[in-house]
């Protein structure tokens, strides 16, 4: 009788962990493979809804405000994007919504930047990918049941990660000194049969994914448990996608009418205090009397962290409240800012992007290699028996 290692022991958890979460894991990775490029798919299918056609000049932002508002609508905020033919984003709010003090997601509406007429998006491909996401991030379940069957199955693949880890390794400890033995974990055999290529790219590639993997895992969880989003919070010592500002500006300096913002003016002061071009920028205009505007810039040049540097204006002077750099944050702030660009690859930009859709496909196929891999086995164990 053959003795019960710790490798068998290793093997046999790698082996039922698989079997019991392969289907979830394969749909979750298969969606996540989807969802890496989920802003270019949309740009580029629904075009049209997001580009406008270059004639003579932008429209100035006021005008364009005072517009929408006319309409009874009141502005949250607006982003425009470094193509100069790329339409304002704006997100609207009614009055009562404006008024409720209470945080309002308001209606996004796209804006031609060079008419000021709003662009009637078809939002097919943003309906398809928000059905994915769902898929993704509870199977299209009630949340109450597909969010912790998720985020066990999140946790299952983080094991799987782990232990397949272990099972690359040389089998002996001895063997560890001698590359020969490190070798094999490395290359794929594509002069061999199809069950050792079968074997090789569910090794092979599994390790060469490993780690994008384990921050997928890791950083998936948020979406499942509270008690995780919660302790990576104490953990990092501060708040995950929430604002850290204090949105109020001296009271001295508030009026009683609304300010009259002049946003040529503000736009030049940030430009000087964040000169690069190649950018997104987010306006939030003040909601009350004694709110400050805040302005969020993020850089899109290559390898640029997928986080936003913040400033705060006073509304009535254009006077710099406060500043917030990313570069200046700490350790933990910065990963609190760029947790949802950890998870889903976006953190460096396109480079990174691209480096998680690729290991997304790996993840994706690990669930089908691994149970040929097991029939394999059986098949062999049937004809020796």
């Amino acid at each position: 009788m053959r003795k019960y290692t710790f490798r068998k022991l290793i093997n046999d958890i790698h082996l039922w962990l698989g079997i019991i979460s392969g289907m979830v894991l394969f749909v979750v990775c298969l969606t996540g493979t989807i969802l890496a490029f989920d802003t270019e798919l949309v740009l580029l299918i629904d075009k049209q809804d997001h580009f406008s056609e270059k004639t003579n000049k932008k429209l100035p932002y006021q005008e364009i405000i005072t517009s929408l508002e006319a309409n009874n609508h009141v502005i949250k905020d607006f982003i425009f994007f470094k193509e100069d033919t790329q339409n304002l984003q704006f997100t609207l709010l009614t009055k009562k919504e404006s008024n409720s003090g209470k945080p309002a997601r308001g209606k996004s509406v796209q804006i031609n930047p060079f008419t000021g007429q709003e662009i009637k998006a078809t939002g097919k491909t943003k309906a398809f990918l928000h059905k994915v996401e769902e898929v993704h991030r509870f199977l299209l379940l009630d949340t109450t049941i597909g969010r912790p069957i998720v985020g066990v199955c999140t946790i299952i693949f983080i094991i799987l990660c782990l232990s397949g880890l272990i099972l690359w390794m040389p089998r002996k400890i001895k063997q560890f000194k001698k590359w020969k033995s490190w070798k094999q974990g490395f290359n794929l055999k594509t002069k061999a049969n199809w069950k050792r290529i079968n074997y090789d790219i569910h090794n092979t590639f599994g390790f060469y994914a490993l780690f994008p993997m384990l921050l997928m895992g890791l950083t998936g969880l948020l979406w499942s448990f509270q008690w995780y989003y919660d302790g990576l919070e104490t953990v990092l010592g501060d708040k995950i996608g929430k604002s850290r500002f204090d949105t109020t500006i001296p009271v001295d300096t508030v009026h009683n009418d609304k300010p009259a913002i002049n946003y040529m003016a503000l736009l030049k002061n940030t430009d000087s205090i964040l000169p690069y071009q190649n950018a997104v920028t987010r306006v939030t205009l003040p909601l009350k009397n004694n709110q400050s505007i805040m302005i969020r810039k993020k850089s899109n040049l290559f390898l640029a962290y997928d986080a936003a540097d913040k400033l705060q204006f006073n509304p009535y002077t254009n006077e710099l409240v406060s500043k917030s750099l990313f570069k200046d944050e700490s350790f933990g702030s910065k990963i609190a800012s760029i947790i949802r660009g950890i998870h889903v690859g976006s953190f460096l930009g396109f480079t990174s992007k691209l480096i998680y859709f690729i290991c997304c496909l790996i993840a994706t196929s690990l669930p089908i290699t691994g149970t040929i891999i097991w029939i394999n086995k059986l098949k062999k164990q049937a004809k020796l028996n």
